[in-house]
């Protein structure tokens, strides 16, 4: 499970969102003494040093409550504005929190998170929101279909004089009012205006989070995607690991239960379908989980190679070779998963075998060499955690994936090639054209090992380091 910082799970902002902003960009941005740093004016019912700290919030909702409790736990006073304070009162009834009408609450602090539905946000209130941060933390129903523009873009279209930034809307309230957040920690964030985004962006440090800057309003479009997205990061792995477990157990179905009985001239054995369930798939686990593992590690030798062609890093790779290189951390851990049902598929085979006889050495290796493997995987797993590796530096968690990575693969290659290495040159086929699934496995290992080798001779491995370094190759071979 070896990962780069392009293979890494982040919530980046697409390039789209990159693009110019669909509104315009406000002309002017208030500076910090706009917000009131210079002292207390005499129609301010704040004085102007409070009110940089206030955090208004508008509705009364789970979303309101959340967002509450969470500014309370570190010591902020949030302001609440509702249609109807009254009732709104006994629901949103916390230490330092202050329920009062929408108009009251907006002349008490500059930054504004709307906690109102979508539908609602044309009732808000131009004139009292002019110059004020404005965040919009709602998201489009469920059942509506993806729009062409944001919710965030069309509050920004009503409330021209306003900064509106997109964020808080991947976080659920539930999980706030709790106070554990699980899942990612990342909350995106984006405007077109830089300074309200910064502004932001403090308020997520000091609520424990990670901001994740996706650059102007246009990228709301893929913020208000990501609470509606399923597995998105796990499509490409899920599939190959399917599509391989379904084609290695259609194999072993054929060369164990079907071909055998054409064979005898439609004399069937119907035995042989008695291991079908839990052989077979114990089997088909070993081999796709193997696979699995294998993938991992060929996207980044074909990077190398491909760097090393073009004499540069800073070239983009094809784009099925970046989707591959994204999917690796996804691949790894189904391959530790796989690794896992097979080794328990395994002692309840065996178990309902019996040992006959002693174990060969070479049985007993074979065995010994698949338990270390189960335990290499479970380390890269369990680092390859983002609450674990961020106790790792960027040397340790590279050294650990990269080279606990290539023993896993050496030691997958040594555990098939102990399983059958005294048939590894005898044709097994069966139905005339079916090869044996060990042999299958092996000459995969050993060809992941053989692209490799040439990148460790020292003076192409001292050429990719210098690429990866920055060092770009100019015209004719010379430096640029």
């Amino acid at each position: 499970m070896e990962m780069t910082p392009s293979s890494t799970f982040k919530m980046e902002a697409s390039p789209q969102g990159q693009g110019p902003p669909s509104q315009r960009r406000l002309a002017t941005e208030p500076k910090e003494k706009d917000l009131g740093l210079g002292g207390m004016t005499s129609d301010d019912p704040v004085p102007h040093h409070e009110r940089k700290k206030k955090v208004v919030i508008l509705g009364s909702g789970d979303m309101s409550l959340a967002l509450c409790q969470a500014l309370v736990r570190v010591g902020m006073r949030p302001v609440v504005g509702s249609r109807t304070p009254e009732s709104a009162r006994p629901c949103l009834r916390l230490p330092g929190v202050r329920v009062t009408s929408v108009q009251e609450a907006l002349t008490e602090g500059e930054m504004v998170l709307v906690a109102i539905p979508a539908e609602h946000h044309e009732a808000l209130p131009r004139q009292l929101l002019e110059g004020k941060i404005v965040v919009d933390v709602s998201n489009r129903p469920a059942e509506s279909p993806r729009r062409a523009v944001s919710v965030a873009e069309c509050l920004q279209g009503s409330l021209p004089e306003s900064h509106v930034v997109k964020a808080f809307n991947t976080l659920s309230a539930f999980a706030l009012q709790q106070g554990n957040v699980r899942g990612s920690r990342e909350v995106p964030i984006s405007s077109d205006s830089e300074w309200a985004r910064g502004q932001v962006s403090e308020l997520v440090r000091k609520l424990g989070f990670q901001p994740v800057d996706f650059g102007a309003l246009i990228a709301a479009r893929d913020i208000e995607e990501i609470p509606f997205s399923f597995f998105q990061d796990w499509r490409v792995a899920g599939f190959v690991a399917f599509l391989v477990f379904f084609l290695f157990y259609l194999l072993l179905f054929m060369r164990r239960q079907i071909c055998p009985n054409i064979d005898n001239s439609g004399d069937w054995n119907w035995d042989r379908f008695q291991t079908f369930p839990l052989k077979n798939g114990m089997l088909a686990f070993a081999l796709a989980g193997t696979v699995m593992l294998l993938l991992c590690y060929v996207p980044g030798t074909i990077a190398g190679y491909v760097q090393l062609y073009r004499g540069t890093k800073y070239s983009q790779f094809p784009s099925w070779l970046d989707r591959w290189l994204k999917a690796r951390k996804q691949m790894g851990l189904l391959a530790l998963l796989m690794g896992s049902l097979h080794g328990c598929m395994a002692i309840f085979t065996q178990m309902g075998e019996g040992m006959a006889e002693p174990a060969l050495w070479s049985q007993q290796l074979f065995l010994a060499l698949g338990i270390v493997l189960l335990g290499v995987l479970a380390v890269l797993g369990v680092t390859s955690l983002p609450s674990v590796s961020a106790g790792f530096t960027w040397k340790e968690f590279t050294f650990l994936q990269r080279y606990l990575g290539w023993l896993s693969v050496l030691l997958v290659t040594g555990h098939a090639f102990f399983k059958g290495y005294r048939k590894l040159l005898v044709p097994r086929f069966e139905c005339v054209v079916l090869p044996s699934e060990t042999q299958i496995i092996i000459v995969l290992c050993f060809l992941t090992i053989l692209l490799k080798l040439p990148l460790l001779i020292p003076c192409v491995h001292s050429h990719l380091m210098k690429v990866r370094r920055g060092y770009e190759r100019g015209p004719r071979g010379s430096p640029a």
